[in-house]
C-alpha cells in the first residue's frame, strides 16, 4: 500500500507501508540513502572518468600545487612519502649471462645518470624524486627522449593541446578507438607562465614517456592523489588560524577605568577613529577606547564597563582534533601520524613497525609504477642506443637487469639485525634479501668484505713475523674474534 505525502514547495514523498521489496523508499535494505539525496537536491554527477577530468582535473593540480608552496604540512606529507619510496635513488643491477657485459653495460648507465636531464642540472637521482614528487602533486608526469640521447621532463600542466571543439577532451592526449595513446602533445610555458597550446608538438608513445596513475579504467589522466583531503587541508588552515588569532587577543590585556566624566576624559585621551563609517559619534565607542601597544584601555560613566569574552584558549580538545585531522590527512599516501609528524614518541617499536608496514605497501605501489613506466624504458632506451652506436654488442639477454629499490627501513637496528639473523638461519630468507634489505647489491658486499678479510689476515701475518706475537685477524676485518683465537689458527687460515 503507498500513500502520498504532500509538502509545500517540494515533490511528493513516496512513502510506503506494507512493501518491503520496492526501491526507492525507506527499508532496512537500503536505497533510502539515494533517495534522501535526491529530495534534498544533492544528487551526484555521472560521467566517466574523462568527463570528469575534463572539467576538474586542472584546478585540482592547480590546488595541489598551492598547497604544496604555502602549506608546510602538505609539503611535509609530499617530501615524506617522495624519501621513502625514492629515497637515495634506485640502483641498477644487469643481469645478463657475460659478466664484463654486465660491468660495461652498468659503467656507462652510471655515466648517463650522472646528468641524464637535457638542462644537465640535475642528477639522475634527483631526477627520480622530481618525477616521484610530480606524481604524488599531479597525478602523472612525462619525459621527451630527445634526439640528444637526453630526458626532458614535462610537467603535467604541459601534456596540453588546442582543442578543436568545445566537446573536445583537452587532455593533450590523442587516441584510437580503445583509447590507446597514439600522440601525445606537448605545449610549452609561455612569459606569463601559461601554458601556450597554441604551439603544442606532438611525440609519438615510442619518443614520450607518459607515467600516470589514472583512478578509473575510463581515464588515461592522473588527478592528485590527495585530492579528497583538500576540504579537510583547508578545515587545518582555518582552525589554526582562528586559535592563533585568538591568542594573540587574549594576549592583550583589557582593563576597564570607571570614573567621574570618564567618557569625556577618555575621548581627550584617545586616538581619533580615523576608520568609522558613522557620523553620530556617540554610536562610536571606539572613540573611548585607548589603544597601547600591549593593552586596551576603556573609559566609562559609573555603571558602564566592558568584559572580555572567556574562552579556553586553546579549545579543550584541538590537540586531539588537529591529531585526527592530520591523521585522515596522510589517508591517501599510507602515511600514519607519526610519518606526518615526525613523531615517535607516543608509539613503541611494535606500534611503529606495525605502522610503516602498512605504509610500505603503498609506497611499493609507486615504486614499480616509476620503474615500470619510467626507469625500465629509459634503461633499455640506452641500451638500444648504446649499441647502435657500437658502445655495446648486441646480446639477446640486453635487457636483462634488476632495478634495487628502498626497501622496508631499520627502525631499531639491533633488533633489526636479530629478525633478519634468525630468517637467515632458519632457511626464510638469504643473504642476498638481507644485503637488499639495506639496499646493497649483494655481490659488491661479498667482493669488500672478501678484500677485507685477506687485507686482515695479511696484517695479522704482518704483525707476528715482527713481533713474534699471534694477533686475531677478524679484528682488522670488524669481526668479532673467535674465543680461543691462537697462532695455529693463523697459520692454518
Amino acid at each position: 500500500m503507498t500513500s502520498h505525502i504532500k509538502t509545500r514547495g517540494r515533490p511528493p514523498i513516496m512513502t510506503r507501508m506494507n512493501d518491503a521489496n520496492r526501491r526507492g523508499v525507506y527499508t532496512p535494505l537500503g536505497y533510502r540513502s539515494v533517495s534522501v539525496a535526491s529530495y534534498d537536491g544533492r544528487t551526484a554527477t555521472r560521467g566517466s572518468g574523462a568527463y570528469h577530468e575534463r572539467y576538474d582535473r586542472g584546478q585540482l593540480i592547480d590546488q595541489s600545487r598551492q598547497f604544496f608552496r604555502d602549506n608546510g604540512i602538505y609539503r611535509g606529507m609530499i617530501d615524506r612519502a617522495a624519501s621513502y619510496i625514492v629515497g637515495n635513488g634506485f640502483s641498477l643491477q644487469a643481469k645478463t649471462s657475460n659478466a664484463k657485459w654486465n660491468a660495461d653495460v652498468e659503467r656507462l648507465w652510471r655515466e648517463f645518470w650522472r646528468s641524464p636531464e637535457i638542462k644537465q642540472v640535475v642528477p639522475g637521482r634527483r631526477i627520480e624524486r622530481m618525477v616521484c614528487r610530480e606524481l604524488l602533486l599531479a597525478g602523472d608526469t612525462g619525459a621527451i627522449k630527445t634526439d640528444l640521447g637526453l630526458l626532458q621532463l614535462v610537467e603535467a600542466e604541459q601534456i596540453a593541446r588546442k582543442t578543436r571543439g568545445k566537446n573536445q577532451d583537452n587532455d593533450g592526449i590523442d587516441k584510437d578507438e580503445w583509447g590507446r595513446p597514439t600522440q601525445f602533445w606537448v605545449s610549452p610555458y609561455g612569459s606569463y607562465g601559461r601554458v601556450t597550446t597554441s604551439n603544442a608538438k606532438s611525440y609519438t608513445p615510442e619518443e614520450f614517456l607518459f607515467i600516470t596513475d589514472p583512478e578509473r579504467p575510463s581515464s588515461i589522466r592522473g588527478v592528485p592523489p590527495c585530492q579528497a583531503v583538500f576540504p579537510m587541508l583547508h578545515r587545518i588552515n582555518d582552525v589554526c588560524d582562528s586559535e592563533a588569532i585568538a591568542w594573540q587577543i587574549l594576549a592583550r590585556v583589557a582593563v576597564s577605568i570607571t570614573r567621574q566624566g570618564g567618557a569625556e576624559l577618555g575621548h581627550q585621551e584617545s586616538t581619533e577613529d580615523t576608520t568609522k563609517s558613522s557620523t553620530d559619534a556617540s554610536t562610536n565607542l571606539t572613540d573611548r577606547m585607548t589603544e597601547l601597544d600591549y593593552a586596551l584601555l576603556f573609559h566609562g560613566e559609573p555603571g558602564e564597563e566592558i568584559r572580555g569574552v572567556e574562552r579556553n584558549i586553546p579549545g579543550k580538545d584541538f590537540s586531539q582534533s588537529l591529531i585526527m585531522f592530520l591523521r585522515l590527512l596522510g589517508l591517501p599516501l599510507g602515511l600514519p601520524l607519526e610519518v606526518i609528524l615526525l613523531d615517535w614518541t607516543k608509539s613503541n617499536y611494535s606500534q611503529s613497525r606495525a605502522v610503516l608496514e602498512q605504509a610500505y605497501q603503498t609506497f611499493i605501489g609507486w615504486q614499480l609504477l616509476i620503474e615500470d613506466f619510467f626507469y625500465r624504458p629509459v634503461y633499455e632506451w640506452k641500451v638500444t642506443k648504446w649499441i647502435a652506436s657500437g658502445r655495446l654488442t648486441t646480446r639477446r639477454d640486453a635487457f636483462a637487469h634488476e632495478c634495487l629499490k628502498p626497501t622496508y627501513p631499520w627502525l631499531d637496528q639491533l633488533k633489526e639485525v636479530e629478525a633478519w639473523g634468525e630468517k637467515a638461519e632458519r632457511g626464510f630468507a638469504t643473504h642476498q634479501q638481507i644485503c637488499k634489505s639495506l639496499g646493497f647489491d649483494r655481490q659488491d658486499i661479498v667482493t669488500a668484505r672478501e678484500e677485507e678479510v685477506r687485507d686482515a689476515i695479511e696484517r695479522a701475518k704482518q704483525i707476528e713475523a715482527e713481533t713474534g706475537v699471534a694477533v686475531p685477524w677478524q679484528i682488522f676485518a670488524g669481526l668479532k674474534p673467535e674465543s680461543g683465537s691462537s697462532r695455529r689458527d693463523i697459520q692454518e687460515t
